[in-house]
């Protein structure tokens, strides 16, 4: 897919933002190896209030209207990596409808380019 060549990191989310599936190239972008990160809600990482209101806006945002074709969003935000260290992030969040209901792909890619 197209996330996947613009990102380095792909990971698919429920509707309460929880990662769906073991994630092992998210869990080694945050230095999480060895730990389940499947069922944890993305939010868990980032450690600013604001980057989680976001994401949690947008992801409301998105399926405020089940007949209408969202476009993509694009946030900043910053993550915390295993090392307490912050990763400053673009998250691409595009919804995707499932059997189960509404759920995102989020590709995350590494930026340096915002304070």
């Amino acid at each position: 897919s197209l996330l996947d060549i613009v990102c380095d990191v792909v990971v698919l989310l429920d509707e309460q933002l929880r990662i769906v599936d073991g994630a092992p190239r998210f869990s080694a972008m945050v230095m999480a190896q060895g730990k389940n990160v499947k069922g944890m809600r993305l939010q868990e990482f980032m450690p600013l209030t604001e980057d989680q209101d976001s994401l949690e806006r947008c992801a409301r945002a998105m399926t405020s209207d089940s007949t209408q074709v969202t476009a993509p969003s694009v946030l900043h935000a910053k993550l915390r990596d295993g090392n307490g260290s912050m990763i400053r992030v673009e998250l691409f969040c595009v919804p995707v409808s499932t059997l189960v209901g509404r759920s995102y792909y989020v590709g995350i890619r590494e930026f340096s380019d915002f304070a």
